[in-house]
């Protein structure tokens, strides 16, 4: 498969990038690793150099947004005339042999009208079948994009920087009556969010909630806010599956540990939504 890969990186942990990495790079005939950190990591370029000789390592002095990124990657992609682009988050990996199997299946098939294939980030709620079935919306992590179909969808939306930006490439995906197509017995391991423990409003009971850091209650809210308002061509699933995205946010408004930030952030995304600021808080 004519594929390369980019994983975007933010102060990440080497030794466990490291071993995220080695899950599927070997498949891919090229990795580019986008640094966004503020600060570069000390040893980083040497580590990723022992992993595979076509890693090509960028760091950037500065935190522009992941959909910033991917479009570069595209960009680069493209330039060397790869067909595909996988995109990685730096704390995500596969099952020993999926990223094979993955890959496969996508060779296996004339897919002419797919623009991007996913994986199974949640196979704790999502039942595994042996046939992919097209999805309203796909993660970033574990996509495989087809470069040249990425052209007629569009840019990702830098305006984001961060939250929702791959549910709306996704929603115009379909717009352009193009094709996103989950394979769900592909497992991608992966971290949606940092779970802390909580008591349930209803029976009291202790549970394990996702929540968020501050800042990222800020785009999800603000961007929420834009897509279900601002954003054109967007039907009532899409609206309703931006509705549900928001509302995972309930947890952050009452368990997250650093609460009064949470609603500073919530508040301050609200008005930056008013007032048309996009792009980095």
């Amino acid at each position: 498969m004519n594929i390369a890969g980019v994983v975007i990186l933010y102060h990440p942990d080497i030794q466990l990038l490291s071993e995220n990495i080695k899950t599927y790079v070997q498949g891919l005939k090229q990795l580019y690793v986008y640094d966004n950190s503020e600060t570069k990591t000390l040893g980083i370029e040497e580590a990723l150099s022992k992993l595979h000789p076509f890693i090509q390592y960028h760091y950037f002095n500065a935190n522009e947004g992941i959909a910033k990124r991917l479009n570069r990657a595209v960009e680069d992609a493209a330039k060397n005339n790869y067909d595909y682009l996988l995109t990685m988050d730096q704390d995500s990996s596969f099952k020993v042999g999926d990223f094979e199997k993955y890959t496969s299946q996508i060779q296996s098939a004339a897919y002419t009208n797919v623009a991007q294939f996913g994986v199974n980030c949640q196979p704790n709620l999502t039942i595994s079948k042996e046939q992919p079935e097209e999805a309203l919306t796909l993660i970033t992590s574990g996509s495989i994009l087809n470069v040249s179909l990425f052209k007629k969808v569009g840019a990702f939306n830098e305006d984001l920087f961060i939250d929702f930006v791959d549910a709306e490439f996704s929603y115009r995906v379909i717009q352009n009556g193009y094709i996103n197509l989950m394979f769900s017995n592909i497992i991608l391991n992966h971290a949606l969010g940092k779970l802390v423990e909580g008591r349930s409003l209803a029976n009291f009971k202790k549970t394990l909630r996702i929540t968020h850091s501050p800042i990222r209650v800020y785009y999800i809210i603000r961007n929420g806010l834009y897509l279900l308002f601002k954003a054109k061509g967007l039907n009532a699933i899409m609206k309703k599956d931006v509705l549900r995205c928001i509302k995972i946010l309930k947890n952050d408004l009452i368990y997250n540990p650093e609460l009064v930030s949470v609603y500073k952030n919530l508040f301050s995304g609200i008005f930056a939504f008013l007032a048309n600021k996009m792009g980095k808080k």
